[in-house]
């Protein structure tokens, strides 16, 4: 049974003798001061699709272990079933799917999604979670009756848990205990989102930062609706990403085109045939070569690798597309014969 910071330093750190443990705790609990840990950040940046860079802060080994420790112990806090991101067993289909042929389609994005959930919110989301986890026992500091604190679970542990899970006051992009906190956070927009939409009749859904709504509505309402709700919780939307597609228009969610049935775009479709055609009639050498990868026209291992993967991404939406079954069954031949049969 977790109640402290030292069992949790045992969980973190099994086995431990008894010298070594009052090293590690005195360690651990360094990772308290929000300095000790801006040091314990690497940061960079990866480009968007569609323009940009997005800032990714990646902690070192030792505090990833830390994070990766307390994420565990999150994993029966209450998620939403309208969160479809950073849950084993989903996928981008699984939100795409539920808006499938629907008249109205609305996307709407949450700007700086993880550096705004704060704090406190962090705090009370952990110490709810904790409270559903069988194997983290009540203990609380000794607040005044009445207080608000007093109806804290784990106060102790939740207020470690929570400077171990931020950064400056936020989440931090690119920690591993980010992704189950955004969805712990989230939970109570989610539901009242989701009560909204249940009496409309509108679907709706949430990956990450992304949220879709689909049937037919008047968009003006839900979208005042939703942006009072964000601002109520220290979020706001990213107006420039709104995208409204009614009738006649392309509908597509998280990379899935919705129109009729769940398929990847047709663009995208289009241009893997390209390049499995140009393979075919060029050879592999010389199609690299024309596009540019002189590094990868020698060892083109990666090249299909990135190929395969895109193939197996139509297959993961449609896999009964007989087309793309038979591109992926190329491409790990071509696979296997660059690398020595090794390739699963």
């Amino acid at each position: 049974m977790l109640r402290t910071l030292e069992d949790f330093c045992r969980a973190v750190y099994p086995g431990l003798p008894p010298e070594q443990f009052r090293k590690n705790i005195h360690q651990l609990a360094a990772y308290a001061d929000n300095r000790k840990r801006r040091k314990s950040y690497q940061e960079c940046w990866i480009p968007k699709k569609h323009g940009g860079a997005r800032r990714i802060l990646a902690p070192s080994s030792g505090l990833k272990q830390i994070q990766r420790t307390a994420a565990a112990l999150l994993a029966k806090g209450d998620v939403s079933s309208c969160a479809t991101a950073y849950r084993t067993g989903y996928s981008i289909l699984e939100n795409a799917v539920p808006h499938t042929g629907r008249e109205l389609l609305v996307k709407l994005d949450i700007r700086d999604f993880f550096g705004s959930i704060r704090f406190p919110a962090v705090f009370h989301a952990i110490d709810n979670a904790l409270r559903r986890n069988p194997e983290v026992g009540r203990h609380c500091k000794a607040y005044p009756r009445g207080c608000r604190e007093s109806r804290n679970y784990n106060s102790v542990l939740s207020f470690y848990l929570a400077q171990f899970c931020t950064l400056n006051g936020v989440l931090p992009q690119g920690a591993p205990s980010s992704p189950v906190l955004s969805n712990l956070v989230f939970y109570p927009l989610d539901c009242r989102i989701a009560a909204y939409c249940k009496k409309r009749s509108i679907q709706y859904t949430r990956y990450s930062d992304d949220m879709t709504f689909s049937g037919c509505f008047h968009p003006g309402a839900l979208i005042r609706f939703v942006r009072r709700l964000l601002a109520e919780y220290g979020f706001t939307l990213n107006e420039e990403k709104t995208v409204l597609a009614g009738r006649g228009c392309r509908k597509s969610v998280t990379g899935v085109t919705v129109n009729e049935t769940p398929q990847a775009s047709r663009s995208y479709r289009r241009n893997l045939r390209q390049q499995i055609y140009y393979i075919r009639r060029f050879g592999l050498r010389e199609h690299l070569l024309h596009l540019g990868r002189t590094e990868d026209a020698g060892q083109p291992e990666r090249y299909l690798r990135q190929l395969l993967g895109k193939v197996s991404f139509v297959l993961q939406i449609c896999p009964e597309d007989s087309e793309f079954q038979h591109y992926r069954a190329y491409c790990l031949g071509l696979l296997r014969a660059h690398t020595g049969g090794n390739t699963p």
